[in-house]
C-alpha cells in the first residue's frame, strides 16, 4: 500500500473511531486516530492481523481494520 488509506473501528464506549493507516514496511503497518487519540502498530501474519503493544485492544477490533486494509490492498493491486 503505497498511500494513507482512512480506516475505522468500532469501540463500544467511543463508537467509531476513525484514522489513517500508513505501511511501514514489511508486514507493519500504523493506525493514526483522527478523531480519538490514538496510535496503533498492526502487524499482518499469514494467520490473520495482531496487534502485540495495546493490550486494551480487542481483537475483533484488530480483525475489523486489518480486512479494511485487507480489501485497500486488493482494490488498488486489481487497478
Amino acid at each position: 500500500m503505497k498511500n494513507d488509506m482512512e480506516v475505522y473501528f468500532t469501540s463500544p464506549i467511543l463508537g467509531q473511531i476513525y484514522g489513517k493507516v500508513t505501511a511501514e514496511g514489511g508486514n507493519k503497518y500504523r493506525f493514526t486516530g483522527t478523531n480519538v487519540l490514538v496510535s496503533i502498530e498492526l502487524k499482518k501474519l499469514e494467520t490473520g492481523w495482531i496487534c502485540e503493544q495495546e493490550q486494551w485492544l480487542h481483537e475483533s477490533q484488530v480483525q475489523e481494520i486489518g480486512s479494511q486494509i485487507d480489501k485497500a490492498e486488493e482494490w488498488i493491486s486489481a487497478r
